[in-house]
């Protein structure tokens, strides 16, 4: 599973491959959850090959931004459940940003541009990517983007974000359980959408105009590219 930051990798680790790593063991399927730490993102991990089934989430650049910006600054002002797997705490839906923040932060977090594509490309080094990603930017290093393309067309199941919310998600136990070949039940009573949402995120989104979000997409254009090309995902 290749973990992309602020995407809802952790909602989908927590209530679909987590619950499903025994029934895969029992069929000599590992699951290999990229990173375990969710401050050091993997990126494409060495140990992928022919056989590894490949999962991962792309979202929406301008609202991966607004959701990178809204847990920032929850993490600054101590609204971050450290104890609880960095989940934000009742008291960030009184946090409300000025989306000012948006254009101050986006100098700061320059090296970040087409972050969502940069964890096809790099790969675990024993630092969190986001050093490795701020590394390469200082020196002024390209990225290869028909290497990017070849990795994403190579993923078994890109999901993007906006459907991750709104599926119905016996179509995406299916769709795996048949690409495995593993028949796969699963429980999902005690599914919980809020559990990891930040609503300080959805207020901010909320206040952008057109010209912010072009704004945002200037920065993460070939991101934008990618999220929008419909061959590249799934389509439930």
């Amino acid at each position: 599973f290749l973990h992309i930051p602020n995407t809802g990798c952790r909602f989908l680790t927590k209530y679909i491959l987590d619950p499903l790593s025994d029934t895969l063991k029992e069929n000599d399927i590992e699951l290999i959850k990229l990173p375990k730490n969710v401050l050091k993102h993997g990126g494409w991990h060495q140990s992928i090959d022919d056989n590894t089934y490949v999962i991962s989430i792309f979202r929406d650049p301008a609202e991966h931004f607004v959701s990178i910006i809204a847990h920032m600054i929850a993490n600054e002002q101590g609204l971050m459940d450290q104890d609880q797997n960095f989940v934000v705490n009742d008291k960030v839906k009184e946090l409300d940003i000025d989306k000012k923040e948006i254009y101050n932060v986006m100098e700061e977090l320059k090296y970040l541009k087409n972050f969502q594509a940069q964890n096809f490309l790099l790969e675990p080094n024993g630092e969190p990517l986001l050093h490795t990603s701020r590394r390469l930017y200082n020196h002024k290093q390209n990225f290869d983007i028909d290497l990017i393309y070849n990795r994403i067309k190579r993923t078994n199941l890109m999901i993007r974000h906006k459907d991750l919310q709104s599926i119905d998600y016996s179509l995406l136990l299916n769709k795996i359980s048949k690409d495995l070949s593993v028949d796969l039940t699963l429980d999902l009573s005690s599914m919980s959408k809020d559990y990891f949402k930040n609503a300080a995120s959805e207020k901010l989104f909320n206040k952008l105009t057109d010209i912010d979000k072009n704004f945002i997409y200037q920065n993460f254009n070939f991101d934008k590219e990618i999220y929008e090309d419909n061959s590249l995902f799934w389509q439930p």
